[in-house]
């Protein structure tokens, strides 16, 4: 059974680059304007949670968290044992004034054995609840649900209790799926630092938490329409 995760994690590694390499050489620029179009692909994710009555429980997680991780069209495909690939961006909340910061981009891996099967997307939100999982998180290797916990975020049409609730988890996972799937699981997934799109979206090559913790500029109109709908929870 392991092997046949490993096996599927595979298949959709090559995957991706198969479709990479047939659109031609990567420049610094075109990963740069994928990096933007991410920006704001994360921002009407976010937004579609926040119009939605079903997710009004999510805003008092959003509320207090410390960072969130934002993951559009997380794609997760198995028979028997899953997979999970995904670009996805990290903000920052600064703990004193409340400001979110910079964004660093991230691969999202997994895998996950059970009784599933299909392939789907997901529009996928992390919220961090504390500082040390985040700086657990923004080195390579952790897994969720072994090195840092995780649970489903409570959803409803209504806060009500969720105002005063205990966050006794790391990470809370709210998603949005398209597709067939029978399950849904996120232990075992990790994240890994983009470093290349880290570098063409600032310029210069960068370390996660350098520009994670930078909250004195705004770095482009992406990012500010971003904080503008984080700060919107």
């Amino acid at each position: 059974m392991a092997s046949a995760s490993r096996w599927l994690i595979g298949l959709l590694l090559i995957a991706t680059l198969g479709l990479t390499a047939c659109a031609g050489p990567s420049s610094t620029e075109a990963t740069a304007s994928r990096s933007e179009r991410l920006l704001e692909q994360s921002r009407l994710v976010l937004r579609d949670f926040l119009e939605d009555d079903q997710y009004q429980r999510m805003r008092v997680y959003v509320q207090n968290a410390y960072a969130v991780v934002i993951v559009p069209d997380l794609l997760k495909g198995g028979f028997f044992a899953g997979a999970e690939r995904g670009t996805a961006i990290m903000l920052i909340r600064h703990p004193q004034t409340g400001n979110w910061g910079q964004p660093a981009f991230y691969d999202v891996y997994g895998g996950s054995l059970g009784l599933q099967f299909g392939v789907k997307t997901s529009d996928v939100v992390f919220t961090i609840m504390n500082e040390g999982a985040v700086k657990k998180i923004v080195g390579s290797g952790v897994k969720l649900g072994a090195d840092v916990s995780i649970a489903a975020g409570r959803s409803g049409a209504t806060v009500g209790a969720a105002t005063t609730a205990h966050f006794g988890e790391d990470l809370y996972v709210f998603a949005k799926n398209q597709g067939l799937f029978g399950g849904f699981a996120l232990d075992g997934s990790y994240f890994a630092p983009k470093n290349d799109w880290n570098a063409a979206y600032y310029g210069r090559p960068v370390k996660p938490w350098d520009v994670l913790s930078d909250f004195n500029v705004i770095f482009g109109t992406e990012v500010a329409s971003l904080h503008q709908t984080l700060t919107s929870f």
